[in-house]
């Protein structure tokens, strides 16, 4: 099977099977490689804040990412999940990874007491998945966290995919919220372009004065 035509279950085990063949030296460089794509991208560069994850060991790191952001200047926020039927979930702003406790599931969650942020301000979310496609659809464990968190929200919606999780297609139901990108190690996914040229992406996202000036202020930051 390559993912075509496929449940959401017969997915999640197709990505268990693909999973237990990677390395440990190829996540390290993939989640490099997303990284660097990721904030080198006209849209994190821009944005004043961002909702991001928490790596697993089996997710694309997001460390970099994270402190990347506080040494911007930007308002970071990470999900917390909140006990109960409906499978909610919450921004909360951290200020340093001594910020963060085991919560829920194993994963690292901000402490109680913690600043909670509305969704609707903040401007870019970085999601994880157990699987995307270029489409922008992603599998996710099944919860829905992220999906009602997402739901109806205007912020860019960014997923991170190692290029041995990415299918061809994923499953999907109504309720599942579509990503306007897809970071692999490969490439950038738009869903709304047929290419996947980075000169494409960057004539899209950046504003008036082209990739030169966008690299020249990049590069030469006071």
């Amino acid at each position: 099977m390559n993912g075509e035509n496929m449940t959401k279950d017969e997915a999640r085990a197709l990505i268990r099977e693909k999973k237990k063949a990677l390395t440990e030296e190829y996540r390290a460089q993939a989640s490099a490689e997303i990284a660097t794509r990721f904030l080198c991208y006209p849209i994190f560069q821009q944005v004043d804040s961002i909702f991001c994850y928490v790596n697993t060991e089996d997710e694309p790191s997001t460390r970099e990412i994270i402190e990347t952001a506080w040494q911007m200047g930007k308002l970071v926020t990470v999900p917390r999940c909140v006990p109960g039927p409906e499978h909610r979930m919450e921004a909360v702003q951290i200020m340093s990874w001594d910020d963060l406790v085991p919560g829920a599931y194993g994963l690292l969650e901000p402490k109680a007491g913690l600043p909670v942020v509305d969704a609707y301000k903040i401007a870019l979310a970085v999601v994880p998945c157990i699987a995307a496609d270029r489409y922008g659809r992603r599998l996710g464990h099944g919860a829905g966290y992220y999906d009602r968190f997402l739901q109806g929200q205007t912020m860019y919606m960014y997923c991170l995919c190692y290029g041995a999780q990415m299918l061809p297609e994923v499953p999907v139901d109504a309720q599942d919220v579509t990503m306007n990108r897809v970071f692999s190690e490969d490439k950038v996914y738009n869903p709304r372009l047929a290419s996947d040229d980075l000169r494409e992406e960057l004539a899209e996202e950046l504003p008036a004065g082209g990739i030169r000036a966008f690299l020249k202020g990049l590069f030469h930051r006071k």
